[in-house]
């Protein structure tokens, strides 16, 4: 299983790193520049809004079709109609919903194309999630993987060369123009997805049957309750800010400038978790351990975001002021916050998903319910006092809180934790990654110079080796059995 983890983590980091960040970076980076502060505060709020919603048209469906499809794979052509039926009767529902949220807090009035398209957007993307976790589900990671940048290829593809090439130089650059080519994406993808779906399922009879709906919601309920609550604390922050401060659009577009580069760090996360769902149910199962394949999981991901936590905080300001046309000492400051909560979120990634495999789904539920409360609490005190700095720290303060609990939970329900060897190794590789990056900081950035930045994260990322968080040896002789 191992083999296994390490073998498909190494594509999916390949093309996710290839194809998101450029689209980060290149491409959305570059429209929040070329659009007006203002314009871009309210795409990032409607977006988080659609993003806190989205749970109605997943209902959890994804997370428990990954597990019960890794686990029974040979039932996909029973059930696929049913689950398709269902996430299309889920997809009505949410729409009307977001539909009647905005036209109570205006954004139907005021901007009603970037509402509806992004409506559209979440419910083709939910679509996509569903579909891939059938594809997780069967085993197929390679194709999962290429299917899981086809949305952001086809926006680099017809926005991010036009942008780059100077097409819309001299023009207006509409927001609404974004938002329609990300709908495209969406679109092929969700075609795309549910042509390999399909294959493998084999005819598709759909039957209305309300009784095997509700079936479905109520099997995926468990899972609805932690997507919801998820979402809230992760995303509720920038609605609030938008809402409360008197110049919340400009808070708001700062903040959603160093919430980029979590975002694009949150992508290694992600895949992580999308590869350990399957594999986790997988042994659980048969009965199998899943301390080897949770310790190593934690020990290549840690060993990355320490790196990029470091580095990131001691060039805050150089990459602040080089990315963003509103880059200064504030924002900097904001992403120093943002990233360090990178750390316990990777970690969470880990320790959550093993906790949703195992089935503890009421004990992971209570640790956010508590995550909400918190967050809300923090971002309601800090967001006054500090604007968005207080909501950076309100998402930092409530991540490691958050991963401290499931570490607690993982620990207590089957053993798995962090050894104290493994502490030892993470700290000194936190100290010695401090020394590298600050010499490099000092030494080799007389000026902006990515250079250093990537001798700075190179280094560290040798540290890594050095205390043996990855052991080159395992590392090589599951490479030869490839």
């Amino acid at each position: 299983m191992k083999r296994e983890f390490l073998a498909n983590l190494l594509f999916l980091l390949f093309i996710n790193l290839v194809i998101k960040p450029t689209y980060l970076f290149g491409v959305e980076r570059v429209v929040q520049n070329v659009v007006t502060e203002n314009l871009y505060g309210i795409y990032f709020s409607i977006l988080n809004l659609t993003l806190i919603l989205n749970i109605i048209t997943d209902f959890g469906i994804q997370n428990y079709n990954t597990r019960y499809i890794a686990q029974h794979p040979h039932l996909l052509p029973k059930y696929f109609s049913a689950f398709l039926l269902t996430k299309g009767v889920l997809s009505l529902v949410y729409a009307l919903v977001l539909l009647l949220v905005g036209l109570f807090t205006g954004y139907l009035w005021e901007y009603p194309g970037i509402l509806l398209g992004m409506t559209l957007c979440q419910v083709l993307n939910s679509m996509v999630m569903y579909l891939r976790s059938n594809i997780a589900g069967l085993g197929l990671y390679w194709i999962d993987s290429i299917v899981s940048v086809i949305d952001r290829l086809v926006v680099i593809l017809f926005l991010g060369i036009p942008l780059w090439i100077g097409y819309y130089e001299g023009r207006n650059f509409d927001i609404q123009w974004f938002v329609n080519v990300q709908l495209l994406g969406y679109t092929v993808g969700a075609i795309v997805s549910f042509a390999i779906v399909r294959y493998h399922a084999g005819p598709i009879v759909f039957r209305f049957n309300w009784l095997r709906i509700l079936a479905i919601v109520k099997a995926g309920l468990p899972f609805t309750l932690t997507f919801i609550l998820m979402s809230m604390y992760t995303r509720v922050d920038a609605p609030l800010m938008e809402r409360m401060l008197a110049d919340g659009r400009e808070q708001t577009n700062i903040y959603a400038s160093a919430f980029r580069l979590l975002e694009a760090s949150n992508v290694i996360g992600y895949l992580f978790a999308s590869l350990l769902m399957p594999m986790y149910a997988r042994l659980l199962k048969v009965g199998g351990d899943v301390k080897p394949l949770a310790h190593l999981g934690l020990q290549i991901i840690w060993s990355g975001a320490i790196s990029l936590v470091v580095c990131t905080i001691i060039f805050r300001e150089n990459i602040m002021t080089s990315l963003y046309t509103t880059g200064s000492i504030y924002s900097a400051n904001i992403l120093g916050w943002v990233i360090v909560s990178f750390i316990p979120v990777s970690g969470v990634y880990i320790f959550s998903t093993l906790l949703v495999a195992q089935g503890s789904l009421r004990e992971l539920n209570r640790v956010y319910v508590w995550g909400v409360l918190l967050n809300l609490g923090l971002n309601l005190w800090l967001i006054p006092l500090h604007k968005a700095l207080g909501a950076a720290e309100a998402n930092c303060i409530t991540q490691i809180l958050i991963f401290a609990a499931q570490l607690y939970l993982c620990n207590k329900l089957m053993g798995v934790g962090i050894t104290w060897v493994q502490a030892i190794k993470f700290v000194a590789m936190a100290i010695l990654s401090v020394g590298v990056a600050s010499l490099s900081w000092v030494y080799l950035l007389p000026t902006l110079n990515l250079w250093a930045f990537l001798v700075a994260l190179a280094g560290c990322g040798i540290i890594a080796f050095v205390v043996r968080l990855i052991n080159i040896r395992e590392v090589l002789g599951l490479l030869k059995t490839f």
